[in-house]
């Protein structure tokens, strides 16, 4: 039986508007993320973060965030 990977979180720094900003990436290693930064340069943004739940959330909080998404604010 095959392991999942293990994924670590690194931070990658990048210069906009004379500031660093930093995000996130899950990587199995730091070779990995440097080959995952590589790819961003086909990377497009999807779209605002509005919700971000828990692992382990229960069915409620799953169907509240649904419904929010569904019927937005306007």
């Amino acid at each position: 039986m095959a392991t999942e990977p293990k994924f670590h979180t690194y931070l990658v720094d990048y210069p906009h508007e004379g500031a660093f900003w930093s995000f996130e990436i899950k990587a199995t290693s730091f070779e990995d993320a440097e080959a995952r930064v590589r790819q961003l340069q086909y990377a497009k943004v999807a779209g605002e973060l509005k919700f971000k739940l828990p692992e382990g959330c229960g069915f409620i909080a799953r169907a509240w965030c649904w419904l929010m998404w569904k019927w937005p604010e306007r």
